[in-house]
Formats: structure tokens, sequence, C-alpha cells
């Protein structure tokens, strides 16, 4: 329990990522939008299955778990989340500034268009939240469990990081002539409350890491 509640709380968290958002609406514009749109999910997975994997084998390392080491990953943790702290702040100065979807349009579309399956697969890797996974890397070394643990605590938040743009999936492939304009509209939406979105979604997840951290220095 102490795992799946933090793990869930930041998989919603990633799922209303902004850049995550704008970017799977323009890949709903690309020529194959479909299988990109599938390709992009399966390279989101993918990198997801690498990192838990990766961190359940370092969370597995005796050092990891005891002393310095114990004492090294609540440091980095704490780091982390006074690092999103002050990018929360930054971002909700910003709030205030217009902007509207035009300029990512411009500067994405154009590549976006011809992209194939592969790219879009690369497209998912980079747009993943890495923030956010940083932490949920971080929590899997501290909280290091038994492996059905580990496995359930991935598929949890690869569902629920991706419920928003799976929806956003589903409504395009079942209405695809209404989707493209109520899409769109979305996606600029998304772009005007972008900076007020990444403030929040900084903050809680900072103040969560530095709590979480101090207290396992404070248990050690």
């Amino acid at each position: 329990m102490g795992l799946f509640i933090p793990i869930l709380l930041l998989g919603l968290l990633a799922s209303v990522s902004p850049s995550t958002i704008v970017v799977f609406i323009l890949l709903l514009a690309t020529t194959r939008a479909r299988v990109n749109a599938a390709a992009f999910l399966i390279g989101w997975c993918v990198s997801l299955v690498v990192v838990f994997t990766a961190s359940y084998a370092l969370g597995g390392v005796r050092a990891s778990q005891h002393g310095s080491g114990r004492n090294a990953v609540d440091a980095v943790e704490i780091l982390l989340g006074i690092a999103l702290v002050a990018l929360a702040g930054q971002q909700w100065r910003r709030r205030d500034v217009p902007r509207t979807g035009s300029g990512v349009t411009k500067k994405f579309t154009g590549h976006l268009k011809k992209l194939n399956p592969w790219q879009a697969a690369i497209v998912g890797v980079l747009e993943q939240p890495w923030t956010l996974t940083a932490a949920v890397a971080l929590l899997l070394i501290r909280h290091h469990s038994a492996v059905l643990v580990a496995f359930i605590a991935l598929v949890v938040f690869t569902i629920v990081s991706t419920a928003t743009v799976g929806l956003i999936f589903l409504y395009y492939s079942r209405r695809p002539g209404d989707a493209e304009a109520r899409l769109f509209d979305l996606r600029d939406r998304v772009v005007r409350a972008g900076p007020v979105l990444f403030a929040v979604v900084s903050l809680l997840v900072g103040v969560f890491l530095v709590i979480d951290g101090i207290l396992g220095i404070v248990r050690t």
C-alpha cells in the first residue's frame, strides 16, 4: 500500500502532462494517424518497462538499501523534489503570458506530418514525463518489494499514465470526423493552460518527493 498510492498519484499526474497531450493530438493529424498513435503508446510502454526493470534491479543491490547508499537515494529524491518546486514557481510566474497552439503547430506539424511508426515510437519515448518517471524509479528503489508487487506497480502506472491519451485515441478511432476539430480545440486549451498545469503538477510531485525523502532519512 505504501508503494501503490504514490505510484497511482504519479500516474495521474503523468496522464495530464500538457506536452504529451499536445504532441499526441498532433500525431493524430499525421498521414498514418492510428498506426503512429499506437506506435507512440508502444514506445511509451517499452520505456517504462526498461525504467522499472532497471530500478528494480538497482533496488535489489544491498548498498542501495542500507547506510550511506540509502541516504544517497533519499538525498537525490529530496533534491529532485526541490528542483520541481523551483520549476513550479517559475512556470506559475509565466501563467499570464498569452499563448496559442499556432506556435506549437508550426514547429512540430511539419516534422510530424510524414512520421513513420518507428519515429512515432521514439517520440513516445521522448515525450515520457521523465521527471515523474524518475520519481517512480526512486520509489521503486526505496520500497524494494517482491517481483509481483513491482510488476503490478508497472501495470498500474502504465495504465494510469496513458489514460488521457488512451481516451483521446479511443475517441479519435470511434469518431475521426468529429474528433479532428474538437481535439485541436483541446490542444489550444492545453497550450494556454500549460504553465498552470505544469506548475501544479510539479509542485505536488516536488512536495511529495521532499517529504518522502526526509521521512526516509529520519527512519534510517
